[in-house]
């Protein structure tokens, strides 16, 4: 059955409800942009029937749970298009209800028609009872027709032979037929009470699995529309909130509209004030040049037929008369004209003076008029903001509730769940449980190192690349495998440092199963966390890392008895001696563990030892590539020398590779079991490269350059010198690689060495070295002479 399905992210909802029918999808699209295309007004009554259908199928207590913050923003036309699609689940949930309710008519049905053939069984039963009663009488005459064939057997021995010998010839025809019938009668009897009870146990089998199939059926669908009644509960608190913010929001907007209004009004009439005065003004002006005109027409009168040069001959005169007659007057002033003078100069003055006092005052009033509305439009501004802050607060307040409902079901949910969810999901993977064939045969190291650099040739991910390594590193790297569960492979970029480790667990494991992991060293690592991860006490859960999950991996049935390999690229971009020291000092260990902090509490994977314990599998090696640059940092000493270190070369000669036939996976133990086997027999071997380095060398390096060694180093020697022997290399090969990267490596780059000193070393190891083996340690003096180089150019 169909059903329909919400998905709700912020605040936008993207929602489809399907049709029973298979085209739903788009039919329902269509119903919504036609009902969102003619309705996008949305009105309260219309909010408040779509909130009561919903209310309807909401309880109380769903009802307590719903938030009250609305979002931050909403649009008009996406709430009225919430409202129609809420609408449209209600009635597809009232539909599938109408749906369930003819499954369960169907299923009563189905029920009476099952007592119906069940009554017939009943009848069929008491059909066959009443066989049986008629056998049984049946039976009861045969036996009277017995007794009577006595009595009749009696009467022969009176005189009747020969009558009585016919007549019992014809009994016994008689008696066998009737027993005939009988045993037929039982036969067809058992027959068919076999067939019986054989259909009604399978048809009340029958119909058990058809009643627990449609309870099940029922159930999921009474699951299905809890979840649907929940989302719309949710989506009809969603409304209610939208309608809330609506109401506040046309408040809000009316409250607005009205002030913008009584802004408008007052700005029209201030307008208007203004407009009447310049009327006004205009009107005076009108008035005083209708005065003027008709003073120049009364002018005009009384001047007669004058032109106006003769009259401005006349007014000049007449000024230059009045002029002289002021200038004689002025020189005549009397005592009041004197005081009347000074009376005027200081109400002049006192009125200059209350004129800038005025002025100043008007530009006063005029910056606090302007500071007023200035703090008007602050006042406008804050109240936004706080109805804003206010509504933000709501909605967080929403959010850290559903946040804590969230966390403390979160708490629930997580007590019965282990906090090492990836490691619990390799439980439940069933390739990880089954344990692949594997060989287990016998290993000739010689030939398996010959094939193994066929194979890694050919392994690589991409097609059509090959990898090509010399016999010397592929033996090289197979007595690591035996000496160190720790490598650590050096040289520059694109030497395949990384492939080398991939392609020999390749060549080692199951086709398209990876029996390895590659995981990448990150700059800022700095302790164990890093790189197992940690434990979140307050989400009870452990954040487990790629190199945890394959540790956890690794000891998987599938992968219990195979070469495991961890790939550690760029190892040293982080110091290995910080994030990795837990596993420096426990990989020297017999049975290592890995101390997890977690609650003892919880469920653990079932690969672990205890609920926080996991065992590091002793079939895994860590291998960990270094580029030497100034991104990179050095290795200290500790990590050398427990380590098994390789320097690939930049290029190798390419061979041709033969064809090579399919075989399983190798086995850990096999593999482990040849190095044990070579280890054994050229052990002797491993002691005379050991009493060589003590007798003829550890003493120059002592005394000259401070360089000692201990029984890890012997231990070393006597786990790798013979898997190299039996490997097809050389006594000398394998002292050799000892020699440089164990002892040699140390006088590097070293200031304080003399260069009598360096090539006195030099000169020990070509005069003894005949008495180990034959054959030059190529690897060794590559190292002296570029000391011996550099000491001579005299570079430190």
């Amino acid at each position: 059955m169909d059903r329909s399905k919400k998905g709700v992210s912020g605040n936008q909802n993207q929602t489809g409800v399907k049709n029973p029918g298979g085209n739903g999808k788009s039919d329902t699209n269509a119903e919504i942009k036609t009902s969102t295309s003619e309705k996008i007004d949305l009105s309260n009554e219309q909010i408040n029937t779509l909130s009561g259908k919903a209310s309807e199928q909401l309880a109380e207590e769903d009802l307590e749970t719903l938030g009250s913050s609305p979002p931050e923003s909403f649009d008009l036309k996406q709430l009225w298009e919430k409202a129609e699609i809420f609408d449209l689940a209600t009635k597809r949930l009232e539909f599938e209800s109408q749906q369930l309710e003819s499954q369960k008519q169907e299923l009563q049905v189905k029920q009476t028609d099952l007592e119906d053939q069940k009554q017939k069984l009943t009848e069929a039963s008491k059909l066959l009872g009443e066989e049986r009663e008629q056998l049984n009488r049946r039976l009861a005459v045969v036996n009277q027709q017995e007794r009577q064939f006595q009595e009749r057997e009696a009467n022969a021995t009176a005189g009747f032979l020969t009558q009585n010998r016919v007549a019992l010839s014809q009994l016994e025809q008689q008696i066998a037929q009737v027993s005939q019938e009988i045993a037929q009668a039982l036969s067809q009897k058992v027959d068919i009470q076999q067939e019986l009870t054989e259909e009604i146990a399978q048809k009340y089998a029958e119909f058990e699995q058809n009643i627990f199939t449609e309870r099940q059926e029922f159930e999921q669908e009474r699951q299905q529309l809890i979840a649907e009644r929940k989302s719309l509960r949710k989506e009809q608190n969603r409304l209610e909130i939208d309608r809330e913010l609506l109401d506040e929001e046309r408040q809000y907007f009316e409250e607005k509209v009205a002030q913008r209004a009584v802004a408008k009004v007052e700005s029209l009439e201030a307008n208007l004030r203004i407009w009447k005065e310049r009327y006004e003004e205009s009107q005076k002006l009108q008035q005083s040049l209708e005065v003027n005109l008709r003073k120049a027409v009364d002018a005009n009168k009384r001047f007669g037929q004058r032109n106006p040069e003769e009259i401005l001959t006349q007014l000049e005169d007449l000024r230059r008369r009045n002029n002289e007659l002021e200038q004689k007057l002025a020189e005549r002033p009397t005592e009041a004209a004197a005081r009347r003078l000074e009376d005027l100069e200081a109400q002049k003055e006192q009125w200059e003076a209350e004129r800038f006092r005025l002025i100043a005052k008007v530009q006063e009033l005029e910056r606090s008029a302007a500071t007023n509305r200035i703090a008007v439009l602050n006042l406008e501004t804050l109240r936004d903001e706080k109805e804003a802050l206010e509504a933000s607060n709501n909605r967080l307040r929403a959010m850290l509730e559903e946040l804590r409902v969230n966390v403390n079901d979160a708490i629930a949910q997580s007590k019965d769940r282990s906090p090492f969810e990836k490691c619990v999901q390799l439980d439940k993977d069933e390739k990880l449980q089954i344990a692949p064939p594997l060989s287990q045969e016998s290993i000739d190291l010689a030939q398996f190192a010959e094939d193994l650099r066929y194979r890694i040739a050919i392994s690589p991910l991409e097609k059509g690349k090959r990898l090509y390594y010399s016999e010397q590193d592929i033996r090289a790297f197979l007595g690591g495998i035996a000496m160190s569960k720790l490598h650590i492979l050096q040289g520059i970029s694109g030497t395949g440092k990384t492939s080398l480790p991939i392609a020999f667990a390749r060549a080692l494991g199951r086709r398209g199963r990876e029996n390895y992991k590659l995981v990448e060293v990150q700059a800022g690592w700095r302790d164990r966390q890093d790189i197992i991860g940690y434990y979140n006490s307050f989400e009870g859960k452990f954040y487990e890392t790629e190199f945890l999950t394959a540790l956890y991996e690794a000891q998987c049935p599938e992968f219990s008895d195979q070469i495991y390999i961890i790939i550690l690229d760029e190892m040293n971009l982080s110091r290995p001696e910080q994030y990795f020291a837990d596993f420096l000092s426990k990989l020297e260990q017999d049975a290592p563990e890995l101390t997890l902090n977690t609650d003892l509490e919880r469920p653990s994977p079932k690969l672990f030892k205890k609920k926080d314990t996991l065992i590091i599998p002793p079939n895994v090696w860590f291998v960990g590539t270094a580029n030497q640059d100034e991104t990179t940092l050095e290795f200290a000493d500790k990590t050398y020398d427990r380590a098994h270190v390789m320097e690939l070369e930049r290029s190798q000669e390419s061979f041709d590779i033969p064809k090579l036939s399919r075989r399983d996976s190798i086995s850990y133990n096999a593999l482990t079991t040849a190095f044990k086997e070579a280890q054994k027999q050229h052990h002797s071997k491993a002691t005379e490269a050991f009493v060589f380095l003590n007798d003829y060398l550890s003493e120059i390096l002592e005394s000259k350059f401070k360089i000692g060694w201990g029984n890890r180093l012997q231990r070393q020697i006597k786990d790798y010198i013979p898997v190299v022997i039996a490997a097809g290399g050389s006594l000398t090969e394998a002292t050799d690689h000892i020699l440089a990267t164990k002892i040699l490596r140390k006088v590097r780059d070293r200031h304080d060495i003399q260069l009598g000193d360096m090539t006195e070393l030099k000169e020990t190891i070509e005069t003894y070295w005949s008495e180990l083996d034959a054959g030059a340690p190529v690897k060794s003096f590559n190292i002296l002479e570029s000391e011996l180089q550099r000491l001579e150019r005299g570079t430190y």
